[in-house]
This record gives structure tokens, sequence and C-alpha cells, in this order.
């Protein structure tokens, strides 16, 4: 058994164990309720098998993206960063003390990193409508009417830039809706908003969606298709929904699956639609090894179809795609429908 396998075995088998061992430790001077310490093992457990998922892909990047949202997480809750570098030293300290030098050391490896990441990171205050373009004002107020739950202001706002002429479809999917569920994102992680907030924003903008696709889906005939999945049990799947749809704009066909398809049902829809392009979009680092399965089935059963992935694990370790077994990324929707273009033609 290599360091590696020993190292994904003990993270995982032992995850409750080494969990509850570093929030006794962590908690033992703090007057913290049965509740709060079944919370904090809870949250333990993730962080372990955030660290067991990174490792199994070999992407230390991914791990150090993950530890340094959640520290952004706890600081908008009032907490100071050194609570989860204490939390990620006691890991350390559990594993080297209890598991063969081996198997610490690659551990250390990936925790020590993340920790520097943790510490090297300047708050980035930046709002992500910045990156907007012409269309700032129109994401801005959008925004606003979403926090204040002014559904049928959001509405029209948008409806209205459209029906206008002030904006494309695609400039809207592209500069205004992405950038404003971004921030949206922002905000939720710095605790400026509640989650039902970010729920609410996601709802309406999908609602918004609906309403288009009178003008997004054609009688005309289209010679490439692509199908979009969600890798497992996806929450967040309006991203890949937005990549079928400007696929749509793009003169393909698109065949939106959404999340929760076993595998043999992806399978038999590729099977049955015949799509030239399988997109797959996975939001965290937990989703990848699923990502894994899914190519080498597929790929094992219907080779010649070309598949594409994206979502947040695959725009911060942008060699990742290779390393499960794609065949490209997608840093954003317009970068997914170039590649698969260029896929399909060297087919031809």
């Amino acid at each position: 058994m290599t360091s590696k396998e020993s190292a994904l075995r003990i993270l995982r088998e032992n995850q409750d164990l080494i969990a509850e061992h570093i929030v006794n430790q962590q908690l033992m001077c703090l007057n913290f309720s049965e509740t709060r310490r079944q919370v904090s093992i809870r949250d333990a457990k993730e962080n372990i098998k955030q660290l067991a998922d990174a490792i199994e892909i070999k992407s230390q990047i991914t791990f150090n993206g993950y530890i340094v949202w959640l520290n952004e997480v706890l600081k908008g809750y009032g907490f100071d960063q050194t609570l989860l570098i204490d939390h990620l030293t006691l890991l350390v300290d559990y594993v080297g003390e209890y598991y063969d030098e081996d198997v610490s050391e690659m551990i250390r490896t990936f925790v020590y990193a993340a920790i520097e990441a943790v510490n090297a990171e300047v708050e980035a205050e930046q709002s992500f409508l910045e990156n907007c373009g012409e269309y700032q004002d129109y994401a801005q107020t959008y925004l606003l009417a979403l926090v204040e739950a002014r559904r049928n202001d959001a509405i029209e706002i948008i409806l209205s830039a459209v029906n206008k002429g002030d904006v494309s479809i695609e400039d809207l999917y592209i500069k205004i809706f992405t950038n404003v569920l971004y921030e949206i994102g922002r905000l939720w992680q710095s605790r400026r908003i509640n989650v039902g907030q970010e729920h609410f924003a996601t709802v309406v903008t999908q609602y918004i969606m609906s309403m288009l696709y009178e003008k997004i889906f054609t009688n005309e005939i289209k010679t490439v298709k692509v199908m979009g999945v969600c890798v497992g049990d996806e929450l967040h799947e309006i991203g890949i929904r937005m990549v079928c749809d400007i696929f749509e704009l793009n003169n393909w066909d698109s065949y939106y699956l959404g999340a929760n398809v076993p595998l043999e049902s992806i399978i038999g829809e590729l099977e049955r639609i015949k799509p030239q392009v399988l997109a797959l979009s996975a939001t965290t680092a937990h989703r990848v090894p699923q990502c894994i399965e899914i190519i080498k089935a597929i790929k094992a059963q219907t080779p010649g179809i070309k598949i594409i992935v994206g979502g947040r694990p695959f725009n911060m370790d942008t060699d990742l795609w290779v390393k499960i077994g794609a065949d490209g990324h997608g840093f954003d929707a317009l970068g997914a429908v170039k590649l698969a273009q260029r896929l399909v033609n060297e087919n031809v």
C-alpha cells in the first residue's frame, strides 16, 4: 500500500475518532455546550473529508482554496484565524503521534501548505461587480433588488434591459448573472447576507432564465449536441444550466440533465441522444472523485464522446482536468463553448 493509499485509509476510516480528538483538545478550556461540541465535530469531519479528497486527486491547490474559503467564513462569524490554524495543527499532531512517518508527512505537507495560504491571503474587498464592464449599473441595481427581496423589481430590471436591446442574453449571463451570483456568494461568506437571501437570489435568477427560453431555444436545426450534468447531488446547478444556455445561443443543441442523475442514466441518455460533448460540473473538490468514476465509465462504454469539466476546483487547479482523464476544462461558459467546438473540429 502506498503512502497516499495509507493516508486516505487513515483519514476516511478514522474520521470520527480524529475529529472528536481535535475538538475535545481545542474546546478543552472553552465553556461550550454539548450541542456546540457536536457541531464542531461535524465541521471537523468535513475538513478531514476535504483533505482526503484533495490527497486523492493530488491537488494541493483545491485544499488551499477550501481552507482559505473556510477562514473567510469563520471570520464572518467573528472567529480569529488562529482558531482554524490551531484546528489544523491538532490534526497534524494527532496523525504524527499515532501513524507512521510517511503517512504523517504527506498529511503534514498538505495541511501546512494550506496554513501558509491562509497566512498569505489578503482579504479581497473588491466586488465582483467590477467585472461587469458597461453593465455594472444594471448589475448593481439587480443585486440590490435581490438582496432586498424585491422579486418583481429584479425581474423588470432584467427583462426591460433585454427587451430594449441594452444587453444581449449572452452578455446578461456572462457579465451580469455570473458576477451578481458570485457577489451574492461573497456577501454570504462574509455574513453580510444570510443563506435565505442567497437562495432567493438563485431562485429568482433561474426564474428569469426560464422566462427568456423562448429567445434561447428555437426550431433551428443544429448539427452539434452537448449534454450538461451536475456531478452527484450538487446543489449549485445554476452554473451548468447557464453553460447549456450559452451553448444554445452558439448554435448547439443542448440537453441539461441537472443533478442527482445516476451514472447508468447518464450513459443511457448519451446513447439515446448521442451528443458530441458531455459537460460535467463540480463546484467543490469532494465531487472530483465522482467525476473520475463517471469519466472512466463513459470512456469505456462510449469512447467517441468528448468530456469537458468546469467548476471551482478546475478553475483553481488548471491541470486537474488532465489528472482525472477529461478532454478539457472550460473556465467559463464561453470558454466551454470554444473548447467544445475545437474538440469537435479535431474529430472531423
